[in-house]
């Protein structure tokens, strides 16, 4: 199997036959872009060894490559159309890794109605690399920001946060638990929350996907919009589990909250916008939380339930 004949064979089934891609065939992909729409843009590169395990398999690598692409496009309160996708191997893939990698994006491509418009394979030395860059649509000029939220605004969450920070300490040896399904599930499939782009579209003033961690991309909104924040512990969503593992010391909040990987949503929501927006996204199977309030001034701050600041000694993940 030789790299034309892997790109005909594995890669070629991911453009859903759209002709778009023009069969891979092609030096582009030709996208039309409907009238009275924007084309959203945006990239992730997971590297091995530093965003997955160098022994991860490679559906888990494939979901969570593509999965954190379309983690974006929700916050932008957009509906995904199609990727490019580059690979560098350090070495030619084994057909079976390749098999288990394009099955796992082509489940993917159906469940998120996308199709792989084209990329680029190589080898070079040093780790895997896995780059997707995603596109997609949101009506003229009414694509979500960072910048826009406003004092009085309500942060407003789409899930349950901290599960995957558990299950990449597990993942990593820090932790050793049972019953650890959930926690890996969370790690390896996240779940973007695309469901709901066009109400987050509707209903949501600034939004931010939750990567980094809670504190460190709410901060970026508070940062950009020229606001603060503040958020009550308890109003903060964890599933039973996480609970559970904090009640037992097993684990901190602090943990939970700039640990990353949740790629939920958070929001700044109009307070009169709220029911609206809970009763639509409630009718698509996503719940949501309001967890603060956006005010004037600067920072962001976390308080229990006796309104004390919880300090924290890093707000999020970083790379440098």
């Amino acid at each position: 199997m030789n790299e034309f004949e892997m790109i005909q064979q594995y890669f070629l089934p991911l453009t859903m036959g759209r002709k778009e891609a023009e069969g891979l065939q092609d030096d582009a992909a030709i996208l039309d872009i409907p009238e009275g729409y924007d084309l959203v843009i945006s990239s992730d590169t997971l590297n091995g060894g530093t965003h997955f395990l160098k022994k991860e398999t490679p559906a888990h690598i494939a979901h969570k490559a593509l999965r954190v692409n379309l983690s974006d496009m929700a916050a932008m309160g957009a509906q995904p159309l199609c990727y490019q996708m580059n690979l560098a191997f350090s070495q030619f893939p084994d057909e079976e890794w390749v098999k288990g990698f394009s099955a796992a994006l082509l489940s993917d491509n159906e469940a998120f109605g996308v199709f792989c418009s084209g990329g680029d394979t190589t080898v070079a030395e040093g780790p895997l690399l896995v780059s997707i860059t995603v596109t997609g649509l949101v009506p003229k000029g009414q694509a979500v920001k960072r910048s826009t939220a406003q004092a009085g605004d309500l942060v407003v969450l789409t899930g349950p946060i901290g599960q995957a920070a558990v299950g990449v300490k597990i993942l990593l040896d820090v932790l050793e638990i049972e019953n650890s399904e959930a926690f890996l599930e969370a790690a390896h499939k996240p779940t973007p929350r695309t469901t709901i782009s066009d109400e987050i579209c509707k209903y949501a003033r600034a939004a931010v996907d939750v990567s980094d961690g809670l504190i460190a991309d709410l901060g970026h909104v508070c940062q950009t919009s020229g606001v603060s924040a503040t958020l009550e512990l308890a109003k903060i969503p964890f599933t039973d589990e996480t609970k559970a593992l904090v009640d037992a010391n097993v684990i901190a909040y602090e943990d939970l909250l700039t640990g990353g990987d949740d790629y939920e949503i958070a929001m700044a929501v109009a307070p009169e916008n709220i029911d609206a927006f809970t009763a639509e996204a409630a009718a698509k199977g996503v719940g949501l939380s309001v967890v603060g309030v956006f005010k004037d001034g600067q920072g962001l701050e976390v308080v229990d339930e006796n309104a004390e600041a919880l300090a924290f000694k890093r707000p999020g993940w970083t790379h440098f």
